[in-house]
This record gives structure tokens, C-alpha cells and sequence, in this order.
């Protein structure tokens, strides 16, 4: 099917609305009718097509196939679902049904994403409902989960498009010459999370980590920039009796997951998160462990992990 992307023009603004409307999800199975009232009556909704045009920012594309408008991509700064902040502009996407799986939504985000970058922002958001197949798409198109969007139901994804930050991004294990700078970043990590610091854990964490290190039940993920490590993650391998829980008993221990202030919330502690959970399976381990700060939790059950009592589970 030929196609073409464009931009979409002020009078064609008010179909924004119909477009939203058609992106509402709706799950299988599902017999009712949404009403169409839902995207006057919720304020977020409103917010993704109120006044477009209105914003420096407010930004849209569409696809026409044959003269017609079936498909649109627009981007707004206001408080729409996938909001971030007033710097980071969120996506709205959406296609006639008929003119779904056809790969115009893939081109839509692509040109948006394009357009964006060049532009000189930073980043950009959606959110989506976590049932949603969009949702592989988008992760095709580079988003990354972050946490729960407005409710539990969705996900809130974000997108870097700053091209020269993002490749200076390095992810590689820790190596025994990083030890001094890991243990300041742990030492960061207990006070920002409410540790009263009572005596001097260098020491016992330099012993620690250098032994675990050398026998291989240590191992660390880092991201590093321009040579500078700004993000962290750890596991530890731990044995214990088998148990129906973990028929190997051997358990990976999860901690320094932990993100420099001003790189949070662009999917690093994921992308660190996932290659720490491989590390865990390629040691035979039966599940991995965290005692996850509140902060933390929205990351961890959208990779898989399980609220208990004390601590958070991912059974591999």
C-alpha cells in the first residue's frame, strides 16, 4: 500500500480529536463500546488535543494514502498521559483500523523522532497500556519502560534522542581499578536513601568487592560517560538449600542499582538492570533478590519481579 507522511496542516488540526479517540485501547474480548465522551470528560485526554497548535512545541504528522488522512503523530509538552516535564515532549499515535500493521506507524514515529532530535530535544515520552501490542513497536523504536504511567495499567516509556550523549554512554563490567569510585557511589547510594553514615564502610566494602571479584560471585554492570561512571548495578551469588522456589538454590543478591541524579529516568538503570539479571541466569542462579527502595519498585515489576513480604523476586 503506498503511503505518504506529511506534515499536518492547521485546518486539519480538530481531527486530532477523532484520532485520539481511535488510539483509546481496547483489550481483546471486549464487548462493549468506549464512549466517545471519554476523551472530553478526562482531563488528560483533553490535554493531547486541546488548543493544538496553540504551543511552540505542539508538533504533528500524518499519514494520507490515496488523499485520505488515516493515520497521526503529534507531540504536546502539556499534561496528557506520558507527561514527563515541561522540556519533554510526549507522543500521541494513532491509525485507522484498516490501516493498522502495515508498518505506518513504525515511518510515523520514526519522522516524529527525526524531527524532534533535530530540533534539539533531549528526550521524549508516551505511555501505554501495558496489554498493548504497541508496545513492542515502540520498544523497536527505542523506548525504554521507566516505570508506571498515570495508573498501574500502563507504562510510561521514554525515548533518548540526544545522539552524541547516548553513544557516549559505555556499559561494561566493573573492573578492580573501579573499586575506589564503585564504593563512593555505594556510599551515595545508602545516604540517599536514609543510612545514617555511623562509621567508615570503605574498608569492609574494598575487602568485599575485591574477593568476591577475584572468585567470580561478584559481578557489576556499569555505564560510564566520557570516562566517568554514572551508573551502577551489582549482583551476588549466594547459596542456599533448594527450595521449591528456587529448585538450584542458588540466589542472585541485586544491589548498587543506582543512577546518577541527573541521568534518571532515561532507561539506564534498565539497560543495566537486564544485563545483571543474564549475569545471574549464566550462573545457574534459581532467582534473583532485591530489597527494593520505593523509588525502585515501578523498574523492577516491569522486569519481571515479584513483590514479597521483605524483598522483591524475579524467578528465572
Amino acid at each position: 500500500m503506498q503511503y505518504v507522511i506529511r506534515h499536518m496542516t492547521p485546518v486539519e488540526w480538530p481531527v486530532l480529536e477523532r484520532f485520539l479517540y481511535e488510539a483509546i485501547y481496547v483489550p481483546e474480548g471486549f464487548e462493549g463500546e468506549v464512549p466517545y465522551s471519554v476523551i472530553y470528560d478526562n482531563p488528560k485526554c483533553r490535554a493531547a488535543f486541546e488548543g493544538f497548535g496553540s504551543r511552540t512545541d505542539d508538533r504533528a504528522l500524518v499519514a494520507e494514502v490515496d488523499g485520505q488522512v488515516v493515520g497521526a503523530c503529534w507531540v504536546r509538552t502539556t499534561d496528557e498521559y506520558g507527561h514527563i516535564d515541561g522540556e519533554t515532549p510526549s507522543f500521541s499515535i494513532s491509525l485507522l483500523k484498516p490501516y493498522r500493521g502495515r508498518g505506518m506507524g513504525g515511518a510515523l514515529l520514526e519522522g516524529m523522532l527525526s524531527e524532534l532530535r533535530e530540533a534539539g530535544y533531549v528526550r521524549a515520552s508516551l505511555s501505554v497500556q501495558k496489554e498493548n501490542p504497541a508496545l513492542r513497536l515502540y520498544e523497536r523504536m527505542g523506548f525504554r519502560i521507566v516505570g508506571d504511567g498515570a495508573d498501574q495499567s500502563e507504562w510510561l516509556m521514554v525515548r533518548r534522542l540526544d545522539a552524541s550523549r547516548a553513544a557516549a554512554l559505555e556499559l561494561r563490567k566493573l573492573q578492580v581499578p573501579d573499586v575506589p569510585t564503585f564504593i563512593e557511589m555505594r556510599i551515595a547510594q545508602l545516604l540517599e536513601e536514609g543510612t545514617r553514615e555511623s562509621c567508615d564502610l570503605r574498608p569492609a566494602l574494598r575487602d568485599y568487592y575485591q574477593r568476591h571479584l577475584a572468585d567470580g560471585t561478584f559481578v557489576s554492570w556499569l555505564a560510564l560517560s566520557g570516562g566517568d561512571i554514572v551508573a551502577t548495578s551489582g549482583l551476588s551469588v549466594v547459596e542456599k538449600p533448594p527450595y521449591f522456589g528456587c529448585p538450584t538454590g542458588r540466589i542472585g543478591l541485586l544491589s548498587s542499582m543506582y543512577v546518577r541524579a541527573d541521568l534518571r529516568r532515561q532507561g539506564i538503570a534498565r539497560d543495566l538492570l537486564l544485563r545483571i539479571v543474564d549475569e545471574a541466569k549464566a550462573r545457574d542462579c534459581g532467582a534473583v533478590h532485591i530489597t527494593a527502595s520505593e523509588a525502585g519498585t515501578h523498574l523492577y515489576r516491569s522486569c519481571g519481579f515479584v513483590r514479597h513480604e521483605r524483598f522483591m523476586q524475579r524467578t528465572l
